[in-house]
């Protein structure tokens, strides 16, 4: 998601502010009065630090993620590049679907999102887009991954997909399986074919 300007480390507090009104009215309920009161300061220095409150809360799901994904990438353990690339896909869904800022835009306001669904890469989107992106290449370069063109944007549309689904694969009580497959999957597609294999006849 993309917002129109460029938040600053003293945009923090409202930052933060935005987060918490969004979890707890969504976003069409969200005011720059209610943001401005919450972060302790006036309107005008809201609209003056953020221009309006959409660009707030995009510039609030960008921070989101790019915390979500730093704390993944810190957490992940050891290994090849695939297995650094397929640890940081299942945690992100995992971190992504438990999200309240997401869950509350989710439920409450989804329209909000449908542009980032059908017409365009945010922010966010984009930040997750080069992390994985980073991580095909390491695994490209260590030989344990096989990737083309197309696989980084591909993946993120996966994952989007599942995390965006966590509701539902909640009430039904798949949410784990899901993971679980989607990480199957995720090896097999992206484990270097051996030269024969599945053909039947030896390698020469």
């Amino acid at each position: 998601m993309t917002s129109q300007r460029t938040s600053s480390p003293g945009d923090e507090k409202l930052l933060e502010a935005t987060r918490e009104a969004v979890v707890l009215h969504g976003v069409r309920r969200t005011t720059a009065n209610d943001i401005a009161e919450r972060a302790g300061v006036s309107r005008m220095t809201f609209y003056r630090r953020m221009g309006s409150v959409e660009n707030a809360v995009l510039a609030t799901l960008t921070r989101e993620f790019r915390t979500g994904a730093a704390d993944v990438r810190s957490a992940a353990p050891a290994g090849t590049g695939r297995e650094q690339l397929v640890h940081f896909a299942i945690a992100a869904v995992r971190v992504f679907a438990t999200s309240e800022l997401l869950g509350s835009i989710a439920e409450r306001d989804p329209e909000f999102l449908i542009p980032y669904v059908t017409d365009r890469f945010g922010a966010s989107q984009q930040l997750i887009l080069h992390t994985l992106e980073a991580l095909i290449e390491a695994g490209q370069a260590d030989g344990s991954l096989e990737a083309g063109p197309a696989t980084a944007t591909t993946l993120l549309l996966t994952l989007q997909g599942v995390a965006l689904s966590a509701r539902l694969l909640r009430k039904t009580g798949g949410f784990e399986d899901a993971l679980a497959e989607l990480e199957k999957m995720l090896e097999r597609h992206l484990t270097p074919q051996a030269t024969g294999a599945g053909t039947g006849q030896d390698a020469p």
